[in-house]
């Protein structure tokens, strides 16, 4: 069984947040992040998402139908709700370092005026934890995977390009958290909607 084109670019969608925030991160920091950089981040975040859709769709045949939904459900459920625990003013997390701002502090740490390759790669590792966990429990559209990767791998570049341009343009604090929240809430509405239909 497949999920919808339609249902696949919202996933993509909701999952490029994290790649965002980074982004909106970076910006505000003026920290120099190459195209290369951003292409190396998003290939990589693209591939490690598409090989879980592929690995969820194998997995989904070994178990009954009504628990790979169940299972499906609660992975998407428990992400929306970890992206608005993500999003919130760094006061609420007690320095949490299981958000995406502390990452991508901690990875870009050898010249933190610019997000090397090396370290844009590291950070698609780290970032691409929730993309993995949600491709597993979800399927693969009815797609080529190298389509699968390319569209996927586009949504993250350009979700790192737009933080980056919002984070120089949201300069303060209270703006890059007001956009933040409002990101997270478009992400989070998105993941409940996409678990919802697992199991309606």
């Amino acid at each position: 069984m497949t999920i919808s084109i339609i249902s696949f670019l919202f996933l993509c969608i909701a999952l490029s947040t994290d790649t965002f925030t980074a982004g909106l991160s970076y910006g505000a920091g003026r920290v120099r992040v190459s195209p290369l950089s951003a292409a190396i981040l998003s290939l990589l975040s693209g591939l490690l998402f598409t090989l879980s859709l592929l690995a969820g769709q194998r997995l989904a045949g070994l178990f009954p139908a009504r628990l790979a939904e169940l299972f499906s459900f609660a992975v998407l459920f428990l992400l929306g709700l970890y992206k608005l625990y993500d999003a919130l003013p760094e006061r609420f997390h007690r320095r949490s370092s299981l958000t995406t701002a502390s990452f991508s502090e901690k990875v870009n740490k050898k010249d933190v005026q610019t997000l090397s390759g090396g370290e844009a790669a590291l950070l698609s590792l780290v970032l691409s934890v929730d993309s993995v966990t949600a491709g597993i429990s979800s399927r693969a559209p009815e797609l080529s995977p190298v389509i699968i990767l390319l569209i996927s791998a586009l949504i993250q570049f350009l979700s790192m390009q737009l933080g980056l341009q919002a984070g120089k343009i949201f300069l303060g604090r209270s703006s890059a958290n007001s956009s933040r929240l409002s990101c997270a809430a478009f992400s989070c509405t998105l993941l409940f909607a996409l678990a919802f239909s697992r199991i309606l």
